[in-house]
């Protein structure tokens, strides 16, 4: 193969990240926007040492689970990788994408059965948080500055302007044109070089409320009304919350039925935000200790656990430092950590950590089965860890992405 050339191809599979995956006497070939089944007349963009890859031409047979994609940027926006697929074969790409990349990625032999698979109840409008990128521009010679708000395209250089997107909340789209009107929008689109015209952020809460800004979000916008498993929250309009209620809900719902049998009497929430799993999991524990490094989050979370008269204590600082330190003053075999971390997964401390102090159980949360894969090959095979539950949450239907939870014993 080389670069240029035309082949037609089959798809036999979907790999993390949502290329289509063909084989060829000459190697594999990874094709974007592509489903299983599909027949395709490919060209070959680029060609590597172990695979090539290349771009749809022309669908000769479309495969069973391709469907038209309802959004117009689709293809060119970098956002979405699954709209061209029913969602049943997504959510079931998911499924083995998951075991596909432990196996390979974490060698893991023996995984644990999926314990469950939760599917979200909506395909789209389901976020309740949407960003959009600024790009200034001029009308005409002379004319103010203005603003158009969107997302980067395909490429990550492109600017594709948008007026809303079928992933985000109506609420929140409802809302673009009138953040872009008011004063505070107005005095964004004037803002000069070298940043120029800052991101707009619009964010809806469980009553319905839309809040938004330009750039980071001042601390006078108060916080969000927030509810999941029936837990109310109080959340700062800046700080971290899931984007898919009903499915983080599921979440936690079934981690709390995991951890309910388990003799744990210290939780230590890392990576806490503003303490959803401290607040949502039913366990009587006799100490819970909290660590984020996102202050106007462990405020809120501090709120959050008095109204729901828990006590703990909260460390505003990030997991990598504070977990070393306070892990060792709890008796091992009697505690639980739960981690959350961002997508990087989890800092090479935080592991050293639990390796030599041993906690008995470690919940980990990941939104980013490739991190969690490295994060959970370090604790098994050096920390000494077993995986006995496995639960994969479709937070994000439409994208690649989606959230797994795994709870480890020592």
């Amino acid at each position: 193969m080389q670069s240029g050339s035309q082949i037609t191809l089959t798809i036999q599979d979907l790999a993390f990240g949502g290329d289509g995956v063909g084989r060829t006497d000459q190697g594999v070939v990874f094709v974007p926007f592509s489903a299983v089944g599909d027949q395709l007349l490919v060209e070959i963009t680029s060609v590597r040492k172990n695979f090539a890859r290349g771009r749809i031409l022309q669908v000769l047979v479309p495969g069973e689970g391709r469907t038209a994609p309802p959004c117009p940027h689709y293809g060119q926006c970098g956002g979405c990788q699954y709209q061209h697929l029913s969602y049943q074969a997504e959510f079931q790409a998911k499924v083995k994408q998951l075991g596909e990349v432990l196996r390979r990625l974490g060698g893991m032999k023996d995984l644990p059965p999926l314990e469950c698979a939760v599917p979200s109840p909506q395909e789209y409008g389901y976020r309740n948080k949407l960003r959009l990128e600024a790009q200034a521009h001029r009308t005409e010679e002379g004319a103010p500055q203005q603003a158009d708000y969107g997302y980067f395209a395909l490429d990550n250089t492109s600017f594709l302007r948008i007026n809303g997107c079928r992933l985000a909340h109506p609420a929140l789209n409802k809302t673009i044109p009138a953040a872009v009107k008011s004063d505070w929008g107005k005095a964004n689109a004037r803002r000069k070089k070298p940043h120029g015209p800052a991101a707009l952020t619009l964010r809806v809460d469980s009553q319905g409320e839309v809040k938004f800004y330009f750039g980071f979000s001042p601390t006078r916008l108060g916080w969000l009304h927030e509810e999941l498993a029936g837990v109310p929250f109080r959340v700062p309009v800046g700080s971290f919350w899931q984007v898919n209620p009903p499915v983080a809900t599921r979440l936690l719902q079934t981690v709390d039925q995991w951890i309910a049998p388990l003799p744990a009497e210290t939780l230590v929430d890392a990576y806490c935000g503003v303490g959803t799993f401290s607040c949502a999991l039913t366990h009587p524990f006799r100490e819970r200790l909290l660590m984020e490094n996102d202050r106007a989050a462990t405020e809120a979370a501090e709120y959050n656990l008095q109204q729901l008269m828990r006590g703990c204590q909260i460390l505003t600082e990030p997991t990598e430092q504070a977990l070393p330190k306070r892990l060792p003053k709890y008796p091992a075999a009697s505690t639980l950590v739960v981690l959350d971390p961002p997508r990087t997964g989890c800092q090479e401390k935080v592991l050293q950590c639990l390796a030599r102090d041993m906690p008995a159980w470690v919940l980990y949360v990941s939104c980013n089965p490739a991190t969690l894969a490295r994060d959970l090959k370090y604790l098994v095979t050096t920390g000494g860890y077993s995986l006995k539950k496995l639960g994969l949450f479709d937070m994000f239907p439409r994208t690649a992405h989606f959230e797994t939870a795994v709870l480890l014993q020592h």
